[in-house]
């Protein structure tokens, strides 16, 4: 029989949001807490390094997933990083601090999720930040969350960026979370020149209490039920199976790939899909796993300056510009961000196809590329097409089928396109040819025409690893938790994280996920489960 152990509460992953839920469950020196989180809990230098980042990708801190074949890319699979580990995904994003617009969280509360507007949710948003100037009126003081503006040891490069839009007309922003439309520096969870992440904020503090108990390479393989009551997780460690009860709630924090995946495995989801692969139907929710969404992103394009650039400072990716697909648009539905000494080179993309033939870690690469060569991300912030993530069989060893659909919607495509235009007029400003001499390499000067762009932006779209709405929260049929996070049609079971969103944030999702998880540690304390 497997070893059982009882704790009041067991919270599934260590990531950004499971960091957070843990944290602060134990803060109550009489609620035990079990943390289970699939991979280890090395933490390297990269990962503490804010320009660093690059180096944490394909390695044993990152899933490292590849998407079904993408009909809108041409039957390309994507390169999908998670972060794996104590800290998760908290481990590998650029440290932008960047909150959902007000009008998405007054969204997702007119399409049935009540408590969930922007004045619902400002008062936990400021519970997580610590902002350390007063660019934004209504931040938050105190929190966890180190909020720093990043040009205090910005890149001159990056200034160019922001001098540039302006040239172009757009607005300039202090702060992207008290404005919408314009360009700026980031504020980023970075304190004393090193990540500040959910791990740091959240879980390292917590780490000394005795009623936390951290399991690291325990992955969950199955959610443990009596009758329709969540009572415990199954999960094997060293390769021995354990058992684990809890006598309040189960908290699924696995991210928007891994939470859908342990449902499913535990029988919660389409009953159909689930009878064909053998596994026992708990509750019929056809929701999870659908609504499985990402913001398209282009790297690209590409610049070479006549003259060098600086060594790297703070995280690299510290400016950006947020601005609409066309007039009038309330909610900014592209973003441009400038990538100085690009940590992104041929070594990078080749290890990328090494790892989907293999499917083992690549060492990391600490590749910077030509000083002289600098790169935008270019996103759509608002997709409109859906995927999913299913099961590849009824074995919890057989990693997740995920496919986004990109360019399901060909409006998806057409404003991808069209936020690759924004940025190569960036490029083609006097402010970058008079201080940098910069030409454009990719798309390059051969790429001319709606008709070629679009192929060259398909042929270059892959992920911005912001995969969210898998377990997507609302009052509907095809909703899998309520506006409270409970799973619906059984009891003692919350999933927390961003497969809950109804739809991505216009923003980087980061900060979001660490207010979705505030709140549910406070539902989950309060015993409403």
């Amino acid at each position: 029989m497997p070893e059982t152990n009882t704790y009041r509460y067991i919270v599934v992953g260590a990531g950004a949001a499971g960091s957070v839920v843990a944290g602060r469950l134990s803060e109550d020196p009489d609620a035990s807490v079990l943390l289970l989180e699939a991979g280890d809990a090395k933490v390297t230098d990269a990962v503490r390094t804010p320009w660093r980042w690059n180096e944490v990708l394909l390695t044993e801190l990152d899933w490292a997933y590849m998407s079904e074949p993408q009909p809108g890319l041409d039957g390309t699979s994507v390169y999908s990083a998670a972060g794996r580990g104590l800290g998760g995904s908290s481990n590998v994003y650029h440290m932008m601090h960047t909150r959902g617009r007000p009008q998405d969280y007054d969204s997702w509360a007119r399409e049935g999720c009540a408590g969930w507007s922007f004045a619902d949710v400002l008062p936990h948003l400021q519970r997580l930040e610590d902002q350390r100037d007063g660019h934004n009126p209504t931040a938050g003081k105190g929190g966890p969350m180190t909020v720093a503006d990043a040009a205090e040891t910005g890149n001159p490069i990056s200034q160019t960026f922001i001098d540039a839009c302006a040239e172009l007309g757009h607005p300039r922003l202090d702060d992207f979370n008290a404005g919408l439309h314009g360009a700026g520096w980031h504020h980023v969870n970075i304190k004393d020149g090193l990540r500040r992440g959910a791990r740091e904020a959240y879980l390292d503090p917590a780490m000394a209490r005795p009623n936390l108990t951290v399991l690291d390479g325990a992955p969950a393989t199955r959610l443990l039920f009596e009758g329709t009551r969540c009572t415990g997780v199954a999960y094997t460690r060293g390769g021995v199976a354990h058992e684990a009860r809890a006598e309040a709630e189960v908290v699924v924090c696995a991210g928007a790939i891994r939470s859908p995946h342990l449902l499913l495995l535990s029988g919660l989801g389409p009953a159909a899909d689930l009878a064909a692969l053998g596994v026992p139907v708990l509750a019929d929710l056809p929701g999870v796993g659908a609504n499985f969404h990402d913001h398209p992103l282009v790297i690209g394009p590409i610049g070479y300056m006549a003259k060098p650039g600086d060594d790297p400072r703070g995280q690299v990716t510290e400016v950006a510009l947020f601005c609409g697909s066309r007039d009038g648009l309330e909610v900014p539905d592209l973003e441009v961000a400038l990538v100085h000494r690009a940590p992104f080179g041929e070594k990078f993309f080749a290890n990328v196809v090494r790892r989907a033939q293999t499917g083992k870690p690549i060492k990391p690469v600490r590749e910077l590329v030509d000083p002289h060569v600098i790169l935008s991300l270019s996103a759509l912030l608002t997709p409109v097409s859906r995927g999913w993530v299913r099961l590849a069989g009824a074995d919890p060893a057989l990693p997740p089928r995920i496919s986004a659909n990109y360019f399901a919607d060909p409006s998806d495509l057409e404003r991808t396109v069209q936020v690759v235009e924004v940025a190569r007029d960036i490029y083609r400003t006097r402010a970058f040819r008079d201080g940098w001499g910069l030409s454009e390499v990719a798309p390059g000067p051969d790429v001319t025409g709606r008709e070629a762009l679009r192929a060259w932006v398909k042929a270059n779209t892959g992920s911005y690893y912001h995969f969210a709405g898998s377990c997507r929260m609302g009052v509907d049929e095809r909703a899998v938790v309520d506006p409270e996070l409970r799973v619906r049609g059984v009891e003692g079971l919350r999933v927390a994280d961003a497969s809950v969103m109804p739809t991505l944030v216009s923003a980087h999702p980061h900060t979001t996920v660490v207010m979705i998880a505030e709140r549910a540690a406070q539902w989950a304390g309060a015993g409403s489960g």
